[in-house]
């Protein structure tokens, strides 16, 4: 059984009178350490895929596998325990919180999962060990991103999505 599933996965939306199918009859697998990326035009449904195997939104039609276990079916609380303890989220705008340091961004995300990594670990290990007490608007781009990595990280997550 492969780490991740997805069998005739269809994500329609409704927009007034008209149907859009983002995501179409997607069927694939992913094995546990392997190391996926997913490119394609703009409206292929990446931002669809991401969302729903990371319990932010639900297919349609189909069926979503996670380490063995059908997360399309997940009820409103499975979902919320699912995406705090199983998935890191590298969101493409950071989201950050801004009165915090790198540091305490870090911990914030490793206070709501069962087994964290240690922040200033991990920080360290992308390079940050030196700006801890850094608040974003102190940081580079380039370095407000690692921070947002590095907390996804620290939760320990079975599944890192980007």
């Amino acid at each position: 059984m492969a780490f991740v599933e997805f069998r005739d996965v269809r994500k329609v939306y409704t927009m007034g009178e008209v149907e859009v199918a983002a995501v179409d009859g997607m069927t694939f697998d992913i094995e546990r350490g392997e190391l996926v990326v997913v490119v394609g035009p703009s409206g292929a449904g990446k931002t669809t895929l991401l969302n729903m195997l990371g319990g932010m939104d639900g297919c349609s039609s189909g069926t979503i596998m996670l380490d063995g276990r059908d997360i399309s079916a997940f009820n409103s609380k499975k979902l919320t325990y699912y995406r705090r303890y199983d998935i890191g989220f590298v969101f493409q705008f950071y989201n950050l919180v801004q009165n915090l340091t790198a540091l305490e961004n870090v911990e914030l995300a490793s206070q709501i999962c069962k087994d964290p990594l240690d922040a200033a670990e991990v920080l360290a290990q992308v390079g940050l060990g030196h700006r801890l007490d850094n608040f974003p608007a102190q940081l580079s781009g380039g370095e407000q991103q690692r921070v947002a990595i590095a907390r996804a990280l620290a939760k320990n997550p079975k599944l890192l999505l980007c």
